[in-house]
């Protein structure tokens, strides 16, 4: 009898520990790497700094070396790293590497290159 109560009560405990993670975004959900919230944010912080790019790409013949070389004349700021997001870019070989990066659920990545022109997103649980 108390053997029985014993594992009721582990098993509840069990699941209510498992629903409380799901809800925290700590366990894996059905939301895949780039799509919800966090990744609108970063898409949204992203398509000025695309445009941005293009255009100087356009009036130089080339990508920057450092998104700095946009501001002021293509961009009034760069996007920085905030809680929810950080940002990384790279030229070379006349292309660029622009991707920006958050957690939850798990950690995603979304990658942009002006020859795939549409963003590449990968994550881990």
């Amino acid at each position: 009898m108390k053997r029985d109560l014993l594992r009721i009560t582990t098993g509840v405990a069990l699941l209510a520990s498992l629903l409380a993670c799901t809800g925290a975004g700590i366990l894996p959900t059905d939301e895949p790497p780039g799509v919800g919230e966090k990744a609108e944010k970063g898409y949204a912080a992203s398509e000025p700094v695309i445009a941005a790019l293009e255009s100087y790409k356009a009036d130089h013949g080339a990508y920057p070396e450092d998104l700095i070389e946009l501001v002021p004349g293509y961009l009034t700021i760069v996007p920085t790293k905030t809680d929810e997001l950080d940002f990384s870019y790279s030229s070379a070989d006349g292309s660029y590497h622009f991707s920006f990066h958050y957690i939850g659920p798990g950690m995603n990545t979304c990658s942009y290159t002006p020859e795939e022109k549409e963003w590449k997103c990968s994550g881990a649980y």
